[in-house]
């Protein structure tokens, strides 16, 4: 039976074939695109339970274009988006993030046992809650529905930042380490989880408006919900 189903953009024929067999070999199930077109085609008709996506394909439609019309459709912004990219530098993980991306990984550093963690990692994540309503102050969080209510309004999520919010809110007053909130226990230190954990806590405080307070930061160690504004 398949672990989930994955859709590939990636336009480069070499990696796109070799991602593909790496997850196919680990029991995925697959399909595979290398023009926006036929990728957001594939994205509305197969609604796969995660996306990997080329950041730089050639046409006019940019990754970061497929990331943001993903999110705004309706239909698909419960799909979860894993970005290749050849870019390096803060402004461009914040760019990743800002168009709703869950996790990335440089092509640089593409190794198919560390792809098969974060693959693994975004798609165990969304799966991890329970059924129960979670209650917070202001803040009510639906895991089966993967809906957050902040004072009764909706917050538009991405699939990772509903997972952070939802598992700091599932261990109220508990600080929780930045390894631990994206899942990356197994693949030692890097100080790269920080700086994606960190982005993803500023767009969930951001959301929040008012109540960005219910996130704290716990100075050392990572992050918690419910202690009130930082010290």
């Amino acid at each position: 039976m398949a672990q989930g189903r994955i859709l590939v953009i990636e336009d480069e024929d070499l990696l796109r074939g070799m991602i593909l067999e790496v997850l196919a070999t680990d029991g995925y199930e697959t399909a595979e695109a290398s023009d926006e077109r036929t990728a957001m085609r594939l994205v509305r008709e197969l609604t796969p339970d995660l996306v990997v996506l080329d950041l730089n394909l050639p046409a006019h439609m940019k990754g970061l274009e497929i990331c943001r019309q993903i999110r705004q459709d309706a239909a698909t912004n419960h799909v979860a988006v894993l970005v290749l990219t050849g870019n390096k530098g803060d402004e461009y993980e914040a760019a990743m993030f800002d168009a709703g991306a869950d996790e990335y990984i440089r092509k640089a550093d593409f190794k198919p046992q560390l792809f098969l963690r974060r693959v693994a990692a975004v798609l165990r994540r969304a799966t991890q809650t329970g059924n129960a309503a979670i209650q917070s102050g202001p803040l009510t969080i639906f895991p089966a529905r993967r809906e957050a209510l902040v004072d009764g309004t909706a917050l538009s999520l991405t699939p990772t930042e509903f997972d952070i919010l939802c598992k700091l809110a599932s261990n109220p007053e508990r600080a929780i380490s930045r390894k631990e909130l994206l899942d990356r226990g197994g693949e030692g230190e890097d100080p790269a989880v920080d700086r994606t954990v960190d982005v993803h806590i500023l767009a969930i405080r951001r959301k929040l408006k008012a109540f960005s307070w219910l996130v704290s930061t716990v100075w050392g160690v990572g992050y918690r919900l419910g202690a009130g504004p930082d010290a």
